[in-house]
This record gives C-alpha cells, sequence and structure tokens, in this order.
C-alpha cells in the first residue's frame, strides 16, 4: 500500500489518494490526540501541518519537522471519503 497524493485542509484533515484509487480522510486533530513533541507540532501548528507532501520513496505522507507514518496505518486510522458522501464503500469512524 502506497500513498500517491496528499492535501492538508485548513482544519488539520487530510485527504488521500492510495495507490488502489481509494480517496481516505484522516482527522489529524483525532489521530495525534494525546501525542507530544514533533507529532504534537504536526497536530497543532497549521503551518507545519500545511507542510504535508507525499514521500515518494516511502510511499507515505511526510511534513518539514520529519514526522511520517506507515502507509498502512493511515490507511487503517482513516475513513473512506465515499462514505462520508453517503456512498457504499468505507467505515465509520469518529471524529469526522
Amino acid at each position: 500500500m502506497r500513498l500517491t497524493s496528499v492535501y492538508a485542509t485548513t482544519s488539520f484533515h487530510l485527504i488521500m489518494e492510495f495507490n488502489n484509487k481509494e480517496y481516505r480522510l484522516l482527522n489529524v486533530k483525532q489521530f495525534l490526540k494525546d501525542d507530544k513533541g514533533l507529532l504534537e507540532e504536526v497536530r497543532d501548528d497549521i503551518d507545519m501541518f500545511r507542510t504535508a507532501m507525499v514521500d515518494n520513496v516511502a510511499g507515505t505522507v511526510a511534513w518539514e519537522n520529519g514526522v511520517d507514518f506507515q502507509p498502512e496505518h493511515l490507511y487503517s486510522e482513516s475513513v473512506n471519503i465515499d462514505h462520508i458522501f453517503g456512498n457504499e464503500g468505507g467505515e465509520e469512524h469518529e471524529g469526522y
């Protein structure tokens, strides 16, 4: 599983496209709610959060401060965008 594109919103959500052509949404405030240090910086600093980019070598999202995550973890903690719009697919997650 690889991430192929990412967009960081101003509400601390990531819109991610995976190599299976599935789009998923991750609420980063919820995902990192108890984390400190560099993870806290990604969660609380909108300027740092908006530096999110695809690391093409690792196939995941990375930030300027060096934080990154396994793409499988991002996938399992996010929700299928089709689910949000009431279409088939995706499981429910809190915080969206």
